[in-house]
């Protein structure tokens, strides 16, 4: 399983160690959680720790202390991450600016950002809404947010969520997904929930004559979501289970459901200063608000953000 992964070494390039996981800190209970996530995942990845703190405001009156209290707080993180993981690179970073903004630069040369999903001081909007939003839109690799009370252990066997709609970006989330789940060496579950649309009710079109099948849908359904899996398979190189749920429901809440005995959840953002969601509406970002697993948020290749 994953854990064996910890006697890892680190990827380096040019005789340079390569820190390929950023986790953002703010000396909330919060974000010490997402810093014990990221310091597993760089485990994992072979690849070594990067700890960023925002510092908003560098030139106010009690700026010196504020810088103490930062030096102080970032110390205290890297003795956290090495303690967990002796031989984990760790480097840590103090930028000044805000809470997106220093994110997005340090995903630049990342391939896994870390947020926690509340935070104060620096990092205040790592509130659910703002940053977090906003930093999965801006990013330029995966974010991943993690919940309070989320464990750090993978305690369903790397078990993976992700959701699918056949949009390019689900397509690109179900990628992802398929090369975290070869990478813990665990199972996946894709999901596609689906309703009618507003105007229309199942029981309104029966009672004027009209029938829906929705088992003809449901087998024309899976059929197109087994060839989606079975081509990111292909293009992943990867054989990992899968299982596929096509489910008559909210994406929402048919992610939701399906997460609940998930390690991880992957969901898509078309980015562009929001998080547009899988299906429709603002499914990610309601994914975001509710799971209990951390979630893994997927921005499209080609969705450059504009101001």
């Amino acid at each position: 399983m994953a854990t064996k992964s910890a006697e890892q070494g680190v990827e380096q390039h040019g005789g340079r160690t390569r820190f390929g996981v950023v986790v953002g800190v703010d000396g909330s209970e919060e974000s010490w959680r997402a810093l014990d996530w990221a310091a597993r995942a760089a485990v994992e990845r072979g690849t070594g720790l990067e700890i960023v703190y925002a510092l908003v405001d560098p030139l106010a009156a009690d700026a010196d202390d504020t810088l103490n209290q930062a030096s102080a707080l970032l110390a205290r993180a890297e003795s956290q991450a090495r303690a967990a993981y002796p031989r984990l690179a760790v480097q840590t970073t103090m930028v000044p600016g805000g809470a997106v903004s220093t994110l997005s630069t340090a995903s630049q040369t990342a391939e896994l950002l870390v947020v926690g999903t509340r935070g104060h001081g620096a990092l205040a909007s790592l509130l659910l809404g703002s940053t977090s939003v906003g930093v999965s839109a801006r990013a330029s690799c995966p974010v991943v947010v993690v919940p309070p009370g989320a464990e750090v252990d993978y305690r369903y066997g790397c078990q993976v969520v992700v959701g699918v709609d056949g949009s390019d970006v689900s397509t690109e989330a179900l990628r992802f997904a398929l090369r975290e789940t070869a990478r813990l060496d665990g199972s996946l579950t894709v999901v596609h929930g689906w309703q009618l649309p507003a105007p229309l009710d199942p029981m309104a079109l029966s009672a004027a004559g009209y029938t829906m099948n929705f088992t003809v849908f449901e087998e024309r359904t899976r059929k197109y979501i087994d060839e989606l899996v079975e081509q990111a398979r292909a293009d992943e190189a990867v054989d990992v289970p899968v299982g596929v749920r096509i489910v008559y429901e909210h994406p929402v809440q048919a992610l939701l459901d399906a997460s609940r005995y998930a390690d991880l959840v992957v969901v898509g953002s078309h980015g562009r200063g929001s998080v547009a969601g899988l299906f429709l509406g603002s499914v990610s970002q309601s994914v975001l608000h509710r799971s209990a697993a951390p979630v893994a948020v997927v921005r499209h290749r080609n969705d450059d953000w504009e101001e």
